[in-house]
């Protein structure tokens, strides 16, 4: 039985609680947070109270927890990872990986010295959409691909900073529009189309000048070794947090995610729908209803000691290619 515990309590932690208490070898015994009240309701919530309550996460660190989920500000989470696993512990943490290149390559350090041990909470790639894009294109629906296009469109208004001391910083947050809210998209983006060997991009911020210091907007442009192309923006300047859209094009079709929908396009067949079943589950729609399937395949690599999809290899394109993005638009 793994003793999980869990720093930061806020909205995605009670994702985190609710899928770990289906999982046997598995059990919530700590939890973490500079508001001790939160603490307590997560506790309470899901352990019925019994899960140990934390306000410094050096002491949890240092418990009898075999396994560390971070779900805290950005700016916490390498230096929350780097100690969990100097103290021997595994570690599943949420977007992002890091907030710059050197904390990256303090984790990359760590990982090599802690094998298996580190994970990455990129649950977009268990999405039953993504799952059926990935069949699609590997049957060779749509022949090779040519490129691929994506966009989000969410709505972030000043109340969503209100409040919060590390929202819409830099230093804290790390950006805004890319890192935070459209960092899976980007990852699905690469997971179909590889390592980029050009990006160019762009950087505003249209509706909340004065208000925060990131981005709410960014495009880029990318080309990759073979000559496959890619476009993708990302707002927080719209009115709703409407669905994702991700393309991808081939030299004998397409495929269209929109949402929950999959739409497959071929000259010969014309365009079919398809519609992914929406799984029940708790948190926000946006998120995607990945988290379940990509914490159960976390701890079920940890205990057969395969390698996690979403371990420090699997994620550092993604991640070099939002630096590179950041960079190109004059943001880091």
């Amino acid at each position: 039985m793994k003793r999980v515990g869990i720093i930061g309590c806020g909205n995605i932690a009670q994702v985190h609680a609710w899928v770990l208490q289906d999982i046997k070898d598995a059990e919530l015994v700590a939890v973490c947070d500079t508001d001790i009240a939160k603490a307590h309701e997560l506790s309470q919530k899901w352990t019925a109270g019994k899960a140990m309550v934390f306000t410094d996460w050096r002491e949890l660190c240092l418990t009898e927890v075999d396994v560390v989920h971070i779900c805290t500000p950005h700016h916490l989470h390498v230096p929350m990872a780097l100690e969990a696993l100097k103290q021997g512990k595994a570690v599943l943490m949420e977007k992002p990986c890091a907030i710059s290149r050197e904390e990256f390559e303090q984790l990359k350090e760590m990982a090599s010295r802690k094998p298996g041990k580190l994970g990455f909470c990129f649950q977009n790639r268990y999405n039953d959409t993504t799952l059926l894009m990935n069949d699609l294109v590997s049957q060779g629906v749509i022949g090779e691909l040519t490129g691929g296009r994506a966009f989000v469109t969410w709505r972030r208004d000043e109340a969503y900073y209100e409040g919060s001391d590390w929202k819409g910083k830099p230093c804290t947050e790390g950006g805004g529009a890319l890192i935070n809210q459209s960092i899976h998209t980007l990852d699905l983006l690469l997971h179909f189309l590889g390592v980029p060997k050009q990006v160019q991009a762009t950087m505003s911020n249209h509706h909340l000048k004065g208000k925060i210091s990131v981005e709410d907007t960014v495009e880029a442009w990318m080309e990759f070794k073979d000559g496959k192309r890619a476009c993708f923006y990302a707002s927080n300047g719209y009115v709703t947090d409407a669905p994702v859209i991700l393309e991808l094009q081939g030299t004998g079709g397409r495929i269209t995610m929109n949402g929950p929908e999959v739409a497959v396009w071929t000259p010969d067949e014309g365009i079919r729908h398809i519609l992914c079943e929406q799984k029940d589950g708790i948190g926000k729609g946006y998120w995607g209803c990945g988290h379940e399937a990509c914490i159960n395949d976390f701890y079920r690599c940890l205990e057969q000691k395969e390698t996690f999809q979403g371990n420090i290899a699997g994620v550092e394109n993604t991640f070099d290619t939002m630096m590179k993005i950041y960079e190109a638009a004059g943001g880091k």
